[in-house]
């Protein structure tokens, strides 16, 4: 592995700041809102994203001042905030440094969104290209994306500087306690590590062929995600071609790719004609209050969880009969929420008290494609939803009638 000093470089102490006159502006209503149409439990409103530029909705988290920061795929300007009172939407301008290397890519963020317990969001730079196969860009002389903290409150962002040269970021995880930031790379799958007190990164190499879409991490400070076994030595307890867990644990710096498989189809068997995705292992995954992680996989949609404790992993069900959970999160009331389907997503509910999954139906039948790449949901019970691979950069809304405002 090699890790690699930060604490000296010049860009730790510039920041770009977002000038009073934007700060403070009014924001805008959003535009191009669709009238709202009816599951069987929930109201759905249509909110399009106004950048122009903008493409699809990737990654999104709840602020502690109550607003909903967006990730976007787009040019420079990369980042919204919603604000869930009356749902106006406002560009928060350009946030990555320009680079001329990949001029004509698209930046985005693609779950690399993260609070810290301060309050200050961390943003890692991705791109648009292939998982796989990135036949558009020649990572040669590319420096790397940069990780960004952003301070809403003073509407700040500090550049931390590349993460690990000749990849761009891909996912993200934080750490509880805010000491570290984990996350992985395109095109070469890279898991990587930013200590926050040092700020040193540390890049522990090639993780597998792609086998998520997500890194979670637990209560007590350790990193998930999944590998793929393309060969499995004689006598080794892995199966060729299956999917395990891999974690990372801080303290003892310790990246470890375990034998605790995943219920997943084999990786020959995934393809992006059947369901948008290079992965088959996590394809979303989230943390609940009670310590259990849960996490869906591509292929098939399975529902699944583990209690860290003991590393055991529990088929809880298959919510869709098709491919891809690519949005997963625990609710107020201990409910975990979910969308999958390909091509058009579905919204699930599963109670972990009684154990009962139930489907509420398409979301937006009149759209042919419509994938839900991230979501959040509200104290109140609403559900935030950003789309992806459509071009069209909306989120929806989802009101459940019993608490509409």
């Amino acid at each position: 592995m090699r890790t690699q000093s930060l604490t000296r470089r010049s860009f730790l102490k510039q920041s770009i700041a977002v000038s009073t006159t934007t700060l403070f502006a009014p924001w805008p209503r959003a535009f191009g809102v669709t009238p709202s149409r009816s599951m069987k439990a929930y109201d759905v409103k249509e909110l399009r994203v106004p950048v122009v530029e903008a493409n699809a909705v990737t990654a999104m988290v709840l602020g502690d001042d109550g607003l909903l920061y967006c990730g976007l795929t787009g040019k420079r300007r990369v980042l919204a905030a919603l604000d869930p009172r009356d749902d106006s939407i406002r560009d928060l301008g350009e946030v990555f440094p320009n680079d001329l290397k990949t001029s004509g890519i698209l930046d985005k963020i693609h779950n690399a969104l993260v609070k810290a317990p301060d309050g200050s969001l961390y943003i890692g730079q991705g791109l648009n290209v292939s998982d796989a196969y990135p036949r558009d860009f020649h990572s040669h002389g590319y420096e790397g994306g940069h990780l960004i903290r952003y301070q809403p409150g003073a509407g700040l962002f500090t550049d931390l500087g590349p993460q690990v040269r000749g990849e761009a970021i891909q996912g993200m995880t934080m750490d509880p306690r805010g000491r570290y930031i984990a996350g992985y790379t395109i095109p070469g799958n890279r898991f990587f590590v930013h200590d926050l007190a040092s700020h040193t990164v540390t890049d522990y190499g090639r993780i597998s062929q792609m086998a998520h879409h997500n890194l979670v991490c637990d209560a007590a400070g350790v990193t998930w995600g999944c590998w793929n076994c393309a060969l499995a030595p004689k006598g080794a307890p892995v199966r060729t071609d299956g999917c395990y867990l891999m974690r990372y644990e801080h303290e003892r710096r310790l990246f470890e790719r375990t034998t605790i498989e995943v219920p997943t189809e084999p990786f020959r068997n995934v393809s992006p004609a059947k369901n948008k995705s290079w992965a088959n292992g996590f394809d979303s995954a989230c943390c609940a209050r009670d310590g259990a992680v849960y996490f869906g996989t591509s292929l098939p949609a399975n529902l699944c969880r583990f209690k860290p404790s003991d590393g055991k992993v529990e088929l809880l069900g298959r919510p869709v009969r098709s491919s891809r959970i690519p949005a997963l999160a625990e609710a107020a009331n201990g409910h975990i929420i979910g969308f999958g389907g390909f091509p058009q997503m579905q919204l699930f509910v599963f109670d972990p008290r009684t154990r009962k999954l139930e489907n509420h139906g398409v979301v937006l039948p009149h759209y042919k494609l419509c994938i839900f790449h991230a979501m959040v949901v509200l104290p109140d019970g609403r559900i935030y939803a950003g789309e992806t691979d459509s071009s069209r950069a909306n989120i929806y809304c989802l009101t459940p009638r019993s608490t509409k405002r």
